[in-house]
């Protein structure tokens, strides 16, 4: 499946049901794809196919209607955070030889006659991934490695036509782009979420019945702090990028009762991975799950490799992405960390997120972030980076733990208490922020 083939199909079959929600702002399917032919036929006057475009934009249902053109003209998209600064931008257009589209950007008045055909193996997307260095990377998705997903993710994550989904954060963001992308080829209903509001996204999910959100375990944690009463009318929650805490998945169970959660593991090169249900991560804490349909996982070196056919292509026929990986004796996955991000404490190695499950269990904490900072004498020291759940608890109370959970060269010789752990634009914890002390 093309990724915008849907689209046109869309036009009259789904012609006035609504696609997309943000803030006041609706589009229904016949509009929008009406708006994204209009678009596409400008830009074809300017982008050769194949041609790279960087797309930055404020208001999202501009960021996925400029999207679409550009994938409907030919061209390859790259979204960029509108967050991320000017420097940023200019040097993926030098280094890409791109066309940069944002808000100070007008479409051409000339039409081109017709649009380009497009094939399943047409690169359609780069897809920003920068993980903790802030330095940023490309990989490049064609629509069979993309759209070859969607019937699994229907499947696992308990998706169909009549669902609306939520989102938040920006769509430069794989896993929201992702999630987007598979409801609008549903035929679904998508919310995104203004910013980090947390208060106006509880406000959407009961205005526009929800039912079902896509989010990273940071926003979940968000959210959370600002419901006051349970939201039966979810049915399925899914969360990406990290681990989620017990207690979150709880409180999840508490405020969610009628939703199945699902959290899997997957990267940017090698698409959905591993899942699990909430009930299994309560019990398996710190496990990444079971193969998702269609994948083959392999432990090589201690590093995860995975056979499947949502790599990008580039990746095959295997590929990792740098994670340590074991099995248990029930078949379930545990990610035990980047193999580039082991902490190298006077010769000694060690893998923090590791320490982060130990400390995500000490009794007065409620988030916990390990990381190595330079050391003249150890080369690096291990950091604890800790959100406290109980206003009184010590950085003695923290060691005392850690002495009787860990082994002498994993334990904390730093421990930073802050109020909360700075995220990056597509949520997730940014560690570079916290080595850096920002």
């Amino acid at each position: 499946m093309l990724i915008h083939g849907w689209l046109n199909q869309a036009r009259n079959r789904l012609s006035d049901k609504c696609c997309l929600i943000y803030g006041e702002e609706r589009l229904s399917y016949g509009d929008f794809s009406l708006r994204a032919d209009d678009l596409a036929l400008r830009l074809a006057v300017i982008v050769k196919k194949g041609g790279r475009v960087l797309v930055q934009k404020e208001n999202p249902l501009d960021q996925l209607l400029h999207f679409f053109a550009v994938v409907k003209a030919g061209g390859t998209c790259i979204l960029l955070d509108a967050a991320a600064s000017e420097a940023v931008a200019r040097d993926l257009v030098r280094r890409q030889g791109a066309l940069l589209i944002d808000d100070r950007w007008a479409p051409p008045a000339a039409k081109a006659a017709c649009l380009p055909l497009a094939a399943q193996g047409d690169i359609f997307l780069g897809a920003l991934s920068s993980g903790s260095t802030g330095i940023p990377k490309l990989i490049w998705r064609d629509h069979a490695s993309w759209t070859s997903a969607f019937p699994a993710q229907s499947e696992v994550f308990h998706l169909a036509s009549d669902d609306t989904l939520f989102v938040a954060g920006s769509l430069a963001y794989t896993a929201n782009l992702n999630a987007c992308l598979h409801m609008l080829s549903l035929g679904g209903t998508v919310v995104i979420g203004a910013g980090r509001r947390p208060r106006s996204w509880a406000s959407d999910i009961a205005n526009h019945q929800v039912s079902a959100l896509c989010l990273v375990p940071a926003h979940y944690n968000l959210l959370l702090k600002t419901l006051s009463k349970p939201l039966p009318e979810v049915t399925s929650l899914v969360a990406a990028g990290a681990k989620l805490a017990s207690e979150t998945i709880r409180k999840l169970a508490r405020y969610f009762p009628g939703a199945t959660l699902i959290a899997y593991y997957g990267a940017s090169e090698l698409g959905h991975v591993s899942y699990m249900t909430g009930a299994e991560l309560l019990e398996k804490p710190g496990a990444a799950g079971k193969p998702f349909p269609g994948v083959k996982i392999t432990i090589e070196d201690d590093e995860i490799w995975v056979q499947s056919p949502y790599l990008a292509p580039s990746y095959h026929p295997k590929a990792t992405a740098g994670d340590l990986g074991r099995w248990d004796e029930a078949g379930y996955l545990y990610v035990l960390g980047r193999k580039n991000g082991l902490i190298n404490s006077g010769g000694v190695k060690v893998i923090p997120e590791q320490v982060e499950a130990i400390l995500g269990q000490c009794p007065g904490v409620a988030q916990a972030v390990v990381g190595g900072v330079d050391d003249d004498d150890r080369g690096q020291r291990i950091c604890a980076w800790i959100v406290r759940a109980w206003p009184n608890i010590t950085k003695a109370d923290v060691l005392a733990f850690c002495r009787e959970k860990l082994r002498p060269h994993t334990w904390p010789q730093t421990i930073v208490f802050v109020e909360s752990l700075p995220l990056t634009a597509s949520g997730k914890i940014d560690r570079l922020r916290l080595r850096n002390g920002n």
